[in-house]
This record gives structure tokens, C-alpha cells and sequence, in this order.
């Protein structure tokens, strides 16, 4: 921190320094409280990204880029648009490709 000057004309009852200490200590509790409070991000069980890209899911499912688009303009496979690009929930794929590799739906 800068240099406090002890000569500016302040009705303070504690020395500038002190009052920084003070307020310093009242932020790091204010953080460490923030912090104790916030919810976790649930994390993935194998530690992989809640997310795949297109050609995750292509690759998934053996199938054209086209076919994902079409899957997803249908709602059949619902995404999420980040700037740019989208994103498919990793538990949505997997729970169409346990639905489709399930017995009596080959």
C-alpha cells in the first residue's frame, strides 16, 4: 500500500494505519464468509467437463454434423449456445444414447 500522510487533517480517533489495518481485516472476514457460504460446483465423477462440443457428440454417436444440428433444431438433443459456439450437457447425450442402446431398440 502507498505511504499515509500523517499530517493530513483528519478528525479520525485512530491513526490513518491503524484504520487501514482495521478495514483490511473487515474485507478478509467479509471474503472468508463469502467464500464458507458459496456452493460448490458440482464436480463430474471422472472429473470430465459437463459439456461436448459437436464433435464430441458426432463422434458419440457415429454420426454427420448435419444430423446433430438436425437432432438439436428437432429438440431431440437440446444445446447451449456459448458466444459462438455450442454445447450439449454431457448427461443429456449419454441419456439418449442409453435410451437408443437399449434392449429391443436396435
Amino acid at each position: 500500500m502507498s505511504e499515509v500522510n500523517n499530517n493530513a487533517p483528519f478528525l479520525l480517533i485512530q491513526k490513518p494505519q491503524e484504520l487501514i489495518k482495521l478495514f483490511e481485516g473487515l474485507i478478509d472476514r467479509k471474503i472468508r464468509e463469502i467464500g464458507a457460504q458459496a456452493t460448490p460446483l458440482p464436480a463430474s465423477a471422472t472429473g470430465e467437463s459437463p459439456f461436448l462440443s459437436t464433435k464430441e457428440v458426432q463422434k458419440i454417436f457415429c454420426v454427420s454434423r448435419q444430423t446433430v444440428n438436425d437432432w438439436r433444431k428437432s429438440g431431440l438433443l437440446p444445446s447451449i449456445k456459448i458466444k459462438s459456439r455450442r454445447y450439449f450437457i454431457r448427461d443429456q447425450v449419454q441419456a439418449l444414447q442409453q435410451k437408443w442402446m437399449s434392449p429391443g431398440k436396435q
